[in-house]
């Protein structure tokens, strides 16, 4: 199976619309039976933040996507930028490093970022 990793640094609140994008892609992929893996970094992590609007379409997108089972991982040194707790992590999302970044894109046939 083709492994695909999705870095995104992208905010979900950028007017460019590439969180959106990136989400997309993603259930795109896993609707090919690809494995996929997101990991969210910089700006890309306030796809996690429970402040996002309810009716924001990143929100039910990768609610739907974490569901279906998207492996999500969330770069540590971020939330502690952003002054977040493990707390904020939703269930399928896991706190990682640029360490396991690396380890990822290793191990991927294709790397996209946004």
């Amino acid at each position: 199976m083709r492994k695909t990793l999705l870095i995104l640094h992208a905010s979900p609140l950028a007017a460019d619309q590439r969180a959106l994008t990136a989400l997309r892609l993603a259930g795109a992929l896993m609707a090919d039976n690809k494995e996929v893996r997101v990991f969210l970094v910089e700006d890309g992590a306030r796809l996690i933040d429970p402040q996002l609007a309810a009716d924001h379409p990143c929100r039910g997108l990768f609610y739907e996507l974490l569901d279906a089972g998207l492996e999500v991982q969330v770069c540590g040194a971020t939330l502690r930028k952003l002054g977040w707790d493990e707390g904020y992590l939703l269930p399928g999302v896991q706190k990682s490093s640029m360490k396991a970044l690396s380890a990822l894109m290793t191990e991927a046939d294709e790397v996209v970022t946004f």
